[in-house]
């Protein structure tokens, strides 16, 4: 018989939708991944996008959302008999309680491993394509694939399966179930972060049911032409993962068939308990107050706000008094607390845990959470009634559809809402927990519960309307899924832009020194646009509204028009206006005003600009020898406008005829310092006295001069330019935060033109050169090339220069810069300092601009000095007796300190690296 009841259920699971359905969204996500250049999971570089080690890799990232299949397939075979009605039935039979149990489990199962055959299809399909780079696709290996699936995937499923199912069997409630995959997956994430760290890596391979970690500890070490051809082992950390964990799962199968007694339940019974599970009394649904006037959704003067009033509080009760929603707040409270204890923390030191650093924590780790909770929950209330067989009851009701559909949005939104305070109760204990005692509510309020409201509304609308489409609540988790994975790979894939990414904004980064600058502002309006376009998911999701014994998708759009009549229609009117209005100023700034550029045509730029100028790469160039700058900063606006000029000179054996000069274009490029946002610099004016233009590449921020007379070998000229660097209106990304009303930080190379062909625009990687016809990239230079002696690392145009710099900003501000302070002064309500050095320096050199305070001292003849914002002197005597050790081991060990000055200067938390500057 355990044959016979197998074979049904796996029957009955191949022919509904939900395999279908499930099958094709692993199967497009693999495709796209593997397909995708921007992703690169698990390939790069000389590991090709086929090669057995990104299989292995692709596929245990795949089997983690695979949790998904495992709870529709498998979890709900015994409670499905109570559902509909047979389970009495079927308990009656003479079949054994064996064959009843691991037949259904082994269909179900069976069809779990079937529809994740999608996803090494997918892989194999992808890698197969004509329109991908050839070098980076290995031989197809069909034995790659079979390994993968049978030896390591396969058993994953069966440990996930086997869990769930034995919940499912002694819960019998899929509510139960849903929930136990949730903190799996909340557990894992959790679990993850804390074992990041490479002490705890044998512990984390062990104790990782989905084997990712496994896989790291036994290919760790692989080199890439391993990685291409070898199979992960099933020994050493795999082995004792495989073995542990599905000792696991068949214990866990055990407790199930112990657990399980058929005579247990009835089906009223089990409705009940269900209904208590779910925090409704086990009774028949509440008696709602009858409208006055007439009935039905035609009714748009009567809305019915007694019915409102009462399923509002009757929804929210349901998701507040269910045992899964403390459940939920436990999960959010313990994964916030792991997250927020290491936060910020790497592996040499600690930092203070200032409210900055625990909501910047808590905004990158704790975004998946209440989407996953909001698609659970839109789920359960949407269906619920269907679910428990009284929508025929309740769709008989005279109160309209908005009673129904609005008070689950709420109910949703203040679910979601709740994660957030126990989010931010988690940082407060972390912080009290660590010693820091300065509890910035008021912070938390604006920075971050605020905006997080917002956007759970945004969620939990869309996840009702979501709901409100589909023809299973199942099928609505996994459109959602689809929606939290698109919303995390489209900006990969170079579809950036917030006003077609639902519920996005451009990041509001935090700082001590600036708060929020003007980056709120930003986001504010991107919140208002998506406000609006929730708003128009809402009304449709009303006119959509399932209600009946058969409300069919296609029946419902035909009602479509006749529901919109009166109030609704007009709501919907007035959102899309809104919506079209703030969409076309966020367009006007974010494309108009300012250019639009995402990374993928950065890219693309970088290609074209390094076979524009390739040419001139070799052209010898004349050095900088003295910079003169007069630089204005404009905090409030924000704009820097630069007056400056060269002295260059001829410092090779022959006469140059040219000089060639260029200046930073908008997009993010890896420097000597990593990955940099480089903002647009309008160059105003450039004067090169005794030379005309003969050539300008202006989409590449190039020009080249031509001598009346060649510069001579050691002979001087002059350079003069005058830029500006502003920001106007927003954009859609990397909005100005070198320029900011408290804590500019720039740097010389962000605001003046260099000479020659700039060799940091360039695209690294052997795969995306090829992609756009580049050669090989060249690397560093080899010892034996005496030429390349004659650069040093940051720029080519220059040896040493002297520097002589006057910077003027807003009059309650120190002003910064490299060289010793000749004067500073007040006028005009602006505060103006003249900095000049007294030995050439690099010309590579920073210009600060904040309300500083300054802690003083001196060793021997040098002058010691901190520059902190005022509310960070934690530290502060520290740094000064670390200054004076360092002085003394150095001098002595090294060379006399060369300079009279040693100044630790702070800058906003906008970027994370520090930088020694002269």
């Amino acid at each position: 018989m355990l044959r016979h009841v197998a074979g049904f259920e796996l029957r009955y699971q191949l022919t509904s939708p939900a395999f279908w359905i499930t099958s094709l969204i692993f199967f497009l996500l693999t495709f796209a991944a593997v397909g995708s250049d921007a992703l690169q999971l698990g390939w790069g570089g000389q590991v090709v996008r086929n090669s057995s080690y990104t299989v292995a890799l692709v596929s245990f990232v795949m089997v983690l959302w695979a949790i998904f299949i495992v709870t529709a397939f498998v979890a709900n075979v015994v409670v499905r008999d109570d559902e509909t009605q047979f389970g009495p039935i079927i308990y009656a039979t003479p079949l054994s309680r064996f064959d009843y149990l691991f037949g259904r489990f082994t269909g179900a199962f069976g069809a779990g491993c079937l529809a994740f055959l999608s996803v090494p299809l997918g892989i194999m399909i992808s890698a197969a394509m004509p329109w991908l780079d050839p070098e980076t696709v290995g031989p197809f290996r069909l034995g790659d694939y079979v390994y993968v699936y049978v030896v390591l995937c396969v058993p994953t499923l069966f440990i996930m399966s086997a869990g769930l199912f034995a919940l499912a069997t002694a819960t019998r409630s899929m509510f139960a179930t849903y929930i136990g995959a949730l903190v799996v997956i909340m557990l894992y994430l959790v679990t993850v972060i804390y074992f990041r760290r490479g002490e705890y890596a044998s512990t984390a391979a062990l104790l990782d049911p989905f084997g990712l970690s496994a896989l790291g500890a036994v290919t760790r070490n692989w080199t890439p032409s391993e990685r291409n051809v070898l199979w992960p082992p099933m020994r050493g950390a795999m082995l004792q993962n495989r073995a542990l964990w599905l000792a696991i799962a068949f214990a866990l199968l055990g407790f199930a068939w112990r657990v399980f007694r058929p005579e247990r339940r009835s089906l009223p019974k089990g409705r009940q308990l269900d209904r208590v599970a779910q925090g409704v009394e086990p009774a028949t649904t509440p008696a709602r107050p009858r409208p006055a006037g007439p009935a039905g959704p035609a009714s748009h003067r009567d809305l019915g706000w007694g019915p409102l009033a009462a399923l509002t509080r009757f929804d929210m009760l349901t998701a507040l008094r269910s045992p899964a929603y403390v459940v939920l707040l436990g999960i959010a409270f313990t994964n916030a607390v792991v997250g927020l204890w290491l936060a910020g923390d790497d592996s040499v030191s600690t930092i203070f845990p200032v409210t900055r650093v625990m909501i910047q924590t808590l905004i990158e780790q704790f975004t998946t959470i209440p989407l996953v909770i909001a698609a659970y929950y839109a789920g359960e209330l949407v269906w619920r009634d269907r679910d428990l067989r009284v929508h025929e009851i309740v769709d008989a009701s005279p109160a309209s559809d908005l009673a129904f559909f609005l008070p689950k949005i709420l109910a949703i939104s203040i679910v979601l809402f709740t994660t957030a305070l126990i989010s931010v109760a988690a940082a407060v204990s972390v912080q009290a927990l660590k010693g820091y005692t300065t509890f910035e509510f008021s912070h938390y309020l604006a920075w971050y519960v605020l905006p997080w409201l917002v956007n759970m509304v945004l969620y939990a609308v869309l996840a009702v309307f979501v709901q409100t489409l589909v023809p299973h609540k199942f099928v609505g988790l996994l459109v959602m899924l689809l929606f939290i994975v698109a919303q995390l790979t489209l900006p990969r894939l170079g579809f950036e832009h917030n006003l077609y990414r639902y519920g996005s904004t451009p990041p509001v980064p935090l700082s001590d020194m600036n708060g929020q600058g003007p980056f709120a502002r930003y986001a504010a309006w991107f919140h208002a646009y998506w406000t609006a376009g929730a708003t128009v998911l809402a009304v449709l999701a009303y006119a959509l509204w399932r209600r009946g014994v058969s409300a069919p998708l296609l029946v419902r759009l035909k009602r479509v028009p006749a529901r919109l009549a009166g109030p609704p229609g007009r709501i919907l009117a007035v959102a899309v206006v809104i919506m079209t209005a703030l969409g076309g100023f966020i367009y006007y700034n974010t494309n108009i005003v300012n250019e639009y550029r995402t990374y993928l045509d950065s890219e693309r730029w970088l290609a074209a600009h390094e076979k524009a100028l390739s040419g001139f790469a070799l052209v010898r160039q004349p050095r900088i020898t003295d910079v003169t700058l007069a630089v204005d900063i404009f905090p409030e606006e924000p704009r820097v406008v630069t007056r400056g000029s060269y002295v260059i000179e001829n410092r090779t054996d022959s006469a140059l005829s040219q000089v060639h000069v260029s200046w930073p274009h908008a997009l993010e490029v890896k420097s000597f310092i990593g990955p940099i946002t480089v903002g647009e610099l309008q160059l105003r004016s450039l004067e090169v006295p005794g030379a005309r233009l003969t050539r300008e590449l202006p989409d590449m921020n190039y020009r080249i001069y031509t001598f009346d007379l060649p510069l001579a070998p050691g002979e001087r000229r002059e350079i003069r330019f005058e830029t500006v660097r502003e920001q106007r209106g927003f954009r859609n990304s990397n909005n100005e935060t070198r320029v900011v009303a408290n804590g500019t930080f720039l740097d010389n190379l962000q605001i003046t033109p260099s000479l020659g062909v700039d060799r940091q625009y360039r695209i690294s990687g052997r795969a995306k050169r090829r992609k756009y016809g580049l050669p090989d990239d060249l690397g560093p230079a080899k010892l034996e090339d005496e030429g390349a002696r004659g650069f040093h690392y940051l720029r080519r145009d220059t040896d040493w220069v002297n520097a002589d710099l006057t910077v003027s900003s807003v009059a309650d501000q120190t002003v910064l810069a490299p060289g010793y302070l000749v004067d500073t002064k007040v006028a005009d309500g602006r505060r103006v300092a003249h900095f000049r050095t007294e030995a050439p320096i690099h010309n590579f050199f920073s210009i600060q601009s904040a309300a500083y305070a300054v802690r003083e001292d001196r060793w021997k003849d040098v002058a010691l000095a901190v520059y902190h914002h005022p509310g960070h002197a934690y530290n502060i005597e520290g740094m000064v007796a670390l200054m004076k050790k360092s002085l003394d081991y150095f001098s002595e060990n090294f060379s006399p300190f060369q300079f009279r000055q040693l100044r630790v200067v702070e800058f906003p938390a906008y970027r994370d690296f520090a930088q020694s500057f002269p």
